[in-house]
């Protein structure tokens, strides 16, 4: 009996951490060892989707559009672009805040624009991990108030937990096992994140898995 084909995703991340084997230049990327955002796509929706293409922020060309003027706004409409291009469904990324406190808004305002840039663009799930991914595991293990951390303070505490920040397998394990509905609700960015990919990949992905 015929299926319909899988839904498409393009995930875009700052490395190792967000993409897995996926990080690099696309002729070097695999599926041998996942990432922390498509383990928890696959929590939220386990079947019916695919991984179409990926990319690290680093490498995403610019989009310039009229009145844009920070770069992670251009970065957001470049990811969907490339999303587009490689015949993507959905757009999936997250950005660490740093230290940018203009970033929030900038991401968000490119998300809105998407739909204005592209005749046909991708949904997104897409958001600023606050501070940083380290802090979006935290939150998974149950800690409170990580978005009040710095960076750095976050690294350090994931390291007194026995993970350093280069460990992507052991933040995708934490991923793979956290109570996705028990996470603190002042992880803002990440319940934010969640609640997208609850709303975009359950109604593509599940026509696809029947």
């Amino acid at each position: 009996m015929w299926r319909p084909e899988r839904t498409r995703v393009f995930l875009v991340g700052e490395g190792e951490g967000e993409l897995g084997s996926r990080a690099g230049a696309p002729a070097q990327q695999s599926d041998r060892r996942p990432g922390v955002l498509s383990t928890l796509l696959s929590r939220v929706q386990p079947s019916g989707w695919v991984i179409g293409g990926a990319r690290a922020w680093r490498s995403i060309r610019k989009v310039q559009a009229r009145g844009v003027l920070h770069e992670d706004t251009r970065n957001v409409l470049g990811a969907a672009l490339d999303a587009q291009e490689a015949g993507c469904d959905v757009l999936v990324f997250s950005r660490d805040l740093d230290r940018d406190p203009a970033r929030r808004e900038a991401v968000e305002e490119g998300i809105r624009r998407v739909s204005s840039i592209l005749s046909a663009p991708p949904e997104v799930i897409g958001g600023v991990a606050v501070p940083a991914l380290a802090g979006w595991i935290l939150a998974l293990l149950g800690e409170r108030a990580t978005e009040e951390l710095s960076p750095l303070r976050a690294q350090a505490m994931l390291a007194a937990k026995g993970m350093m920040p280069d460990d992507g397998a052991a933040m995708v394990r934490v991923a793979a096992d956290a109570d996705l509905d028990a996470v603190p609700p002042d992880a803002t960015s990440l319940t934010e994140w969640l609640a997208r990919a609850r709303a975009v990949l359950p109604r593509r992905a599940g026509r696809s898995a029947r």
